[in-house]
C-alpha cells in the first residue's frame, strides 16, 4: 500500500519556526543630489561604513547631471543612478528615489552645495 501525504503535511515543516529561516532586511543608502551640488565621495563611504559589512544598495538620485558623478560611482562601484531633469527639488529627488530602492531599511544622504556654483552665482 502506497503513502499519500497530505497537502497539509507537507507544508506544517515550511511553517515551524524552528525551520523557517529569518530573510535579512536589506539596507539601502540614497544618496539625493539637486542641481548645483555634488557627491563627496568621503561622505559616501563614510554613510557606507555606517552599515557595517551590512551589503548596502546604493541609488544616487540627480536633477540634471553632477559634475562629479563619476567620482562617485567609482568609489561605490555598482551604484544605481537615477537622474531627473535639472530643477527637480531635493524632496521629489527623495520621492522618486524611495519608490525605486529595494531596501526595507533606508538611509538618505545629501550631497554639498558645489563651491564653484556658488561662487559663480555670487559674481552674478
Amino acid at each position: 500500500m502506497a503513502t499519500v501525504e497530505s497537502e497539509n503535511e507537507s507544508n506544517s515543516e515550511l511553517l515551524d519556526p524552528t525551520l523557517e529561516r529569518r530573510r535579512k532586511p536589506r539596507v539601502s543608502l540614497i544618496v539625493v543630489v539637486p542641481e548645483n551640488h555634488v557627491v563627496s565621495p568621503d561622505r559616501l563611504a563614510e554613510g557606507l561604513r555606517a552599515h557595517g559589512d551590512k551589503q548596502v544598495d546604493v541609488l544616487i538620485a540627480c536633477a540634471g547631471e553632477p559634475a562629479n558623478i563619476e567620482a562617485a560611482q567609482q568609489s561605490v562601484g555598482d551604484a544605481q543612478l537615477l537622474v531627473a531633469p535639472a530643477g527637480t527639488t531635493a524632496e521629489e529627488l527623495r520621492e522618486l528615489a524611495m519608490r525605486e530602492v529595494p531596501g526595507d531599511i533606508v538611509t538618505l544622504l545629501s550631497a554639498d552645495p558645489d563651491a564653484r556654483s556658488s561662487a559663480e552665482a555670487r559674481a552674478s
